[in-house]
């Protein structure tokens, strides 16, 4: 029996989808939406097995300034620009993932790498030094940081023109659907269907999404963004049996695979 896909949800925020995360521990999806004409940045966090969000359109004590960093053990952590006239002047805040609720924060830490009992990071106070800080966001010595976060997110890999790869699905695409794409692409093969993300000239360029059976029969076909200026990267991803994507920058688009 061929695989195939059913539409899952669909959600339009009131800004740019910036960023997405999901939690290692849970089906919880985390999003920064940026919304630059009024200078504001608003979080969410889905629950994708219900479809319903933990909460959403929330705003942090500083309007702009911030961004989403990380996710692990139910912790969300924000990067905070401490000096918006330094970019290397970051601090951390770290909340509850359900709650939302301020566990602490560090005004001098620029976060590099999450693991399962702790997190990296460099101080900017004296030079730049190494620190570590567990979860609680207490310093430790230990130079043991244990585990990587698992993160079960499945992510495409990109193929520019020049690549022999890009040639290959170029090929495909021509011959079986007489599309000819330019400048890059995405390819996923997973349970035994093909998503394809990839670029053409329209009035600018395009980007479309192309989800194929392994029969050859085009499952989807989607427009994610047009009048674009360049490329992206990861516009597709899947987690927990569903793929996701943004459409137009502002509408997260989700179908379950079968």
């Amino acid at each position: 029996m061929s695989r195939t896909i059913v539409f899952n949800f669909s959600h339009v925020f009131d800004g740019v989808v910036w960023n997405t995360l999901s939690s290692p521990e849970n089906d919880v999806i985390l999003l920064e939406i940026r919304n630059s004409e009024k200078k504001k940045v608003e979080f969410a966090a889905l629950d994708i097995q219900n479809q319903k969000f933990l909460w959403r359109d929330k705003m942090l004590e500083e309007p702009w300034w911030i961004n989403l960093s990380a996710v692990a053990e139910n912790i969300v952590f924000f990067t905070l620009y401490t000096d918006t006239s330094n970019p290397d002047k970051k601090g951390l805040l770290a909340y509850d993932l359900f709650t939302l609720q301020l566990l602490w924060w560090n005004n001098d830490f620029s976060l590099i790498s999450v693991f399962k009992s702790c997190i990296l990071g460099v101080s900017a106070k004296f030079g730049h030094r190494q620190v570590s800080l567990d979860l609680a966001g207490k310093e430790i010595t230990s130079s043991e940081h244990g585990e990587k976060i698992d993160n079960k997110v499945i992510r495409p890999s990109q193929y520019l023109a020049d690549h022999q790869y890009f040639t290959t699905v170029k090929t495909f695409l021509d011959q079986k659907f007489n599309l000819s794409p330019i400048t890059a692409l995405e390819y996923l093969e997973y349970q035994s269907l093909i998503f394809i993300s990839c670029y053409f000239q329209e009035d600018e360029l395009a980007n479309y999404l192309f989800i194929i059976s392994e029969d050859g029969t085009l499952l989807l076909k989607e427009k994610l963004d047009d009048h674009l200026k360049g490329i992206g990267l990861d516009t597709f991803f899947i987690l927990s049996g569903c793929v996701f994507f943004v459409k137009n920058k502002v509408e997260l688009v989700s179908y379950k695979i079968l």
